[in-house]
């Protein structure tokens, strides 16, 4: 079973096997809740000891497993800390690293923020230490709610509006990190995707959060808006060229499905979806399937920026298998959809990070 059918289950859909396969897990998930809420409360109490970083760290996190849009709000901080004249560093942990030992974020952020300074290391503050000694004045911790070793000055949580709890039970029961209630302990809450579910179904999922956070602690939706569409070979498309056109999905992330979703609201058609595991390198020959696939249809391949800057596409002439060999016209039908983070209030956005720098 794939890590997605997985996740379908673990949310609470999946029909019959999903409910035994969370009743199974109920108890372990309860379990693992409990011990992740006593570690939190020894780090507040002193008992677990955090270390500061000598400059203000904001980390950007969620309560559920995987992809809320961690790495487009680190972006749209990294943009808003530059625009308040400072220099930030990012810090990564390197979750499932490629098979040849690169990082599919790292890229992506060198790549959208031409000299960023990112650090990626496991040890957050070996990383913040390195990032500080670059030049960097304040630290991003993308993915970093749960990591309590560096003490961070700011916590921006965010809540994907398709899916916030998780299935309601914590690792293994359901997909939360830690339970509903650790929302107290963020600066700000960010609600994602806010525009691709039903509006009553958004204001009943806010009033679900101000129960927990209070009124004090910042509440902002936002989307994820598509900004850019580029060929593989560098040539920069308009949005509306994806309008009626044929297409074969190719996204190794945590929410295919939300990819998908974009893609039909751009007018896309879609013709089949390769789906991964996030992080996960693409293999050439699932890359050259879409390909001929895309051919066969009269269609292109589409795919995300964090796909886009994994191995297969960096290094197409590293092939070996003669079938899986790039032939002269693939990069053109290989298109990339870029999205930017968008905040329903800027200016209290910013206010609340420049609080903190």
């Amino acid at each position: 079973m794939d890590e997605h059918a997985i996740r379908t289950m673990l949310e609470g859909k999946g029909g019959p096997a999903g409910s035994a396969l969370r009743a199974i897990l109920y108890v372990p998930g309860k379990a693992y809740g409990l011990a992740m809420q006593a570690r939190r409360g020894a780090y507040r109490r002193g008992v677990l000891q955090s270390r500061a970083a000598g400059v203000p760290v904001i980390s950007i996190g969620n309560l559920t497993a995987g992809g809320s849009g961690k790495t487009p709000m680190t972006l749209l901080l990294a943009k808003t800390l530059a625009d308040l004249g400072k220099t930030p560093g990012i810090l990564l942990r390197g979750y499932r690293q490629s098979e040849t030992g690169g990082s599919d974020e790292a890229t992506l952020y060198t790549t959208l923020a031409p000299g960023i300074i990112v650090a990626v290391d496991p040890d957050r503050c070996a990383g913040a230490a390195r990032a500080v000694a670059a030049g960097a004045d304040v630290l991003l911790m993308d993915d970093g709610f749960q990591h309590l070793r560096l003490r961070r000055d700011l916590d921006i949580v965010l809540v994907d509006a398709t899916a916030p709890w998780g299935g309601g039970n914590t690792i293994p029961g359901g997909l939360l990190r830690e339970p509903k209630s650790t929302l107290r302990h963020a600066g700000m809450v960010v609600v994602t995707r806010s525009n691709q579910i039903p509006e009553a179904d958004l204001n009943q999922l806010i009033s679900d959060i101000r129960g927990v956070i209070g009124t004090g602690t910042p509440l902002l939706q936002a989307i994820h808006k598509p900004s850019r569409l580029y060929t593989l070979a560098g040539e920069h498309l308009s949005l509306d060229a994806l309008r009626d056109k044929p297409v074969v999905v190719l996204a190794g992330i945590a929410r295919p499905e939300a990819f998908e979703k974009t893609l039909v609201e751009l007018g896309a058609r879609i013709v089949r979806t390769y789906a991964l595991p996030d992080h996960r390198d693409i293999p050439a020959e699932l890359l050259r399937a879409a390909l001929d696939e895309a051919e066969q249809a009269g269609a292109v391949v589409v795919t995300t920026e964090k796909d886009r800057a994994k191995a297969v596409f960096s290094v197409p002439d590293a092939r070996t298998a003669d079938k899986n060999r790039w032939r002269d016209t693939d990069a053109g039908r290989v298109w990339i959809v870029g999205v930017d983070q968008c905040v329903d209030d800027q200016a209290s956005f910013q206010k609340t990070v420049a609080a903190v720098v």
